[in-house]
């Protein structure tokens, strides 16, 4: 791990961005990671297929929080469709980089947003993260 990234990950876990329970949202998605015992919940606000705010709440580990504070500058005032464009590679784009082991703290709040997203259009991916978990493969593996 860089220096950068671990500075942002500090300064993120110090000052999480849109880090609380929204009250009025359109969708939310919770899920726990049995691998690092992450427990979030996400919140998206969205109107017109654009996502006019998200938060994230629970209980998050270091990197999950700095990666869903990260995401939440990304994905605001996008479209859903865009959204779901969103990979791993966006958040090393943003300074973001990790050791292996560590690479699915950083997407899974990106891989609840996308349930959330699956939820809110109905396609019935929503209840199995294995359709999430064959598009990170390589991302997962490590």
């Amino acid at each position: 791990m860089s220096e950068i990234s671990d500075s942002i990950i500090t300064e993120y876990n110090k000052n999480p961005v849109h880090f609380y329970e929204m009250k009025d949202f359109d969708v939310s998605y919770h899920e726990w990671n049995f691998i690092c015992w992450d427990d979030i919940t996400v919140y998206l606000k969205i109107d017109s297929d654009v996502v006019t705010e998200f938060s994230f709440s629970w209980n998050p580990g270091q990197v999950t929080t700095a990666s869903c504070s990260l995401l939440a500058e990304m994905i605001e005032w996008k479209t859903i469709d865009e959204v779901m464009t969103r990979w791993y590679e966006t958040f090393v784009g943003r300074w973001l980089d990790v050791l292996p082991r560590r690479r699915r703290a950083v997407i899974i709040g990106l891989l609840w947003v996308r349930n959330a997203i699956h939820q809110r259009r109905k396609d019935k991916k929503s209840d199995s993260n294995e359709i999430l978990v064959e598009e990170f493969e390589d991302v997962l593996e490590d």
